[in-house]
């Protein structure tokens, strides 16, 4: 059975034990976590500490502390940017992007965007679910919304639009880490934003002669790219 991980971005430890509190102890008591149980709680930003539970009660789940170890960052920076979509569609995208090793998500307005909000709390919580379940100690960052013309001017190696037609082979548009990828709304790109991504220094890339969902490409497109760059 998998050890059960606790996010806590800055854990207060005393006497050697760790209490956990409000929605991280909710999901500890609804998978049942008991006494004895070994679980992780990780800070985020490398830091893991691994012990055993002492006490599930009604507010506060108690950990003894076992032992910690410092875990090394991503040897791969991978930036998606992200266009705008339905919200249940982009929130899978986010959550899956997190799972294939994406290190920060940037949502963005396209032309063709549905919609031009979204709630960046609850985009976070996926982000932290999905860290814990796919066992990413260095928690991704996703940012609120900016125009397309903000993501275009976003520093990186390699520089990377996913794109419908005349895309490139992936491997002749990667220079290395780090790596920012864009992914169209679903009623893809406008010839303007391709003519500005291509002015910014953008390659753009197919992903081959299937049409994929905005969600799908921004999945396929960054395990592509990991395993390339692996």
């Amino acid at each position: 059975m998998a050890v059960k991980s606790v996010y806590i971005s800055d854990p207060v430890i005393q006497n050697n034990r760790i209490e956990i509190t409000e929605e991280e102890h909710r999901h500890l008591s609804v998978a049942r976590a008991e006494p004895g149980e070994t679980i992780e709680v990780f800070n985020g930003k490398g830091m893991v500490w691994s012990g055993s539970v002492v006490t599930v009660g009604k507010r506060v789940t108690t950990v003894a502390i076992e032992n910690e170890r410092t875990v090394a960052a991503p040897s791969v920076e991978l930036i998606l940017g992200q266009a705008l979509i339905r919200s249940a569609a982009f929130e899978l995208a986010v959550e899956k992007a997190v799972e294939i090793g994406v290190t920060r998500i940037i949502p963005f307005i396209a032309t063709r965007s549905n919609v031009t909000t979204g709630r960046v709390d609850r985009w976070e919580r996926i982000v932290v679910e999905a860290a814990k379940q796919s066992k990413h100690y260095h928690l991704p960052t996703i940012e609120p919304p900016v125009k397309f013309d903000r993501v275009l001017n976003m520093p990186a190696k390699s520089k990377i639009f996913l794109a419908e037609r005349c895309g490139k082979p992936l491997q002749s548009c990667l220079k290395g880490s780090p790596v920012i990828y864009l992914v169209g709304p679903e009623g893809g790109w406008t010839d303007e934003e391709v003519k500005a991504a291509t002015l910014a220094g953008f390659c753009p890339v197919s992903l081959g002669e299937n049409i994929l969902r905005s969600e799908t490409a921004a999945i396929v497109g960054g395990a592509l790219i990991q395993h390339e760059l692996h």
